[in-house]
């Protein structure tokens, strides 16, 4: 989607946000991120394990967080595999949307946010990234591209590509500094002490939902342990550390709809809810994701990726 120049207004505060210390630093680390990863990406024939690895954490990335969680499940077949297909990822000569359809299928536990992430670092100009925050953004500001019906998840990024790059060229920016400026209203928040104590009461209530259900029966206190779900945590504290992950990854947005969640106060069905992505298995990291509370209440126990297909066919994508 190319953006009109005449009606464009920039969905952020460049000045602004880049005052925020959090983002500065990211925007600081770009050009050593692309020196050292860059080479590797574009011939990944050459990359080890530890390089891939080491990609993954954020200290190594410097950008993006949480890309360890599952990204490391796509060594399952051995690197030769994995290096085959981000051989097939960063072949411009072939479709970008064939090769990010393969990739997807091919490699387990690897999402678009890590595959266009590697081609943001291989490739600066040409891609920009797919996740959870930059879909969010740009559905709140309008600027989420309309796709054919049935378009593979290669194909609406191709599109969705298209906008960042357009929105790069429009704001004078890079797509690295673009996907670091979308959570500047999210922090700008959090500098001013707004959001933190309704977000730790939320997360605090998640947790106890979690760990167990109070009931009372024939007027004494009984507690209801979770049924063949166990919870491979320590501790609530824990718990409590990585929902807060979670929730800064999606910028504080539904992981399956993008929609903003709200707290006290607020809508109560955009609540945040837990969400087992495998709802046969436990409470683990890997395994789960901030979802709104109605949404966790029509997933049910449906498959994850069966449950999102219906929610793109509901929105026509």
């Amino acid at each position: 989607m190319e953006i009109d120049t005449n009606i464009f207004k920039s969905p952020i505060n460049i000045e602004k946000g880049l005052q925020i210390p959090e983002i500065r630093a990211i925007v600081e680390r770009k050009e050593a991120v692309l020196k050292h990863f860059g080479p590797i990406f574009r011939e990944p024939s050459q990359m080890e394990e530890k390089d891939y690895l080491e990609f993954l954490n954020f200290k190594g990335n410097g950008h993006w967080s949480g890309l360890e969680r599952r990204g490391k499940e796509a060594l399952t077949n051995g690197l030769e595999y994995l290096r085959s297909k981000l051989l097939i990822l960063v072949d411009e000569n072939r479709l970008l949307s064939e090769r990010f359809d393969i990739c997807l299928e091919a490699l387990q536990g690897v999402g678009h946010g890590t595959l266009s992430a590697i081609l943001l670092v291989a490739f600066p100009d040409r891609y920009g990234v797919w996740n959870n925050v930059s879909e969010a953004e740009m559905r709140k500001h309008g600027l989420w591209p309309t796709f054919k019906p049935r378009s593979t998840q290669g194909e609406k990024y191709v599109e969705i590509n298209n906008t960042i790059l357009s929105l790069c060229r429009k704001m004078k920016v890079d797509a690295w500094t673009l996907d670091t400026l979308w959570w500047s209203d999210r922090l700008a928040q959090k500098e001013s002490g707004c959001i933190y104590d309704e977000w730790k009461i939320a997360i605090a209530q998640m947790v106890e939902n979690t760990v167990h259900a109070d009931r009372y029966a024939n007027g004494q206190k009984v507690e209801v342990r979770i049924k063949n779900k166990e919870m491979k945590f320590n501790s609530k504290y824990e718990l409590e550390k990585y929902l807060q992950i979670l929730l800064k990854e999606s910028n504080y947005n539904c992981a399956i709809t993008g929609l903003g969640l709200q707290t006290r106060g607020g809508d109560p069905q955009l609540y945040p809810s837990l969400d087992r992505i495998d709802s046969d298995g436990h409470y683990e990291e890997g395994n789960l994701q901030v979802v709104a509370r109605f949404i966790n209440q029509w997933k049910s126990s449906s498959p994850d990726s069966e449950f999102r297909r219906l929610i793109s066919l509901v929105r026509g994508e």
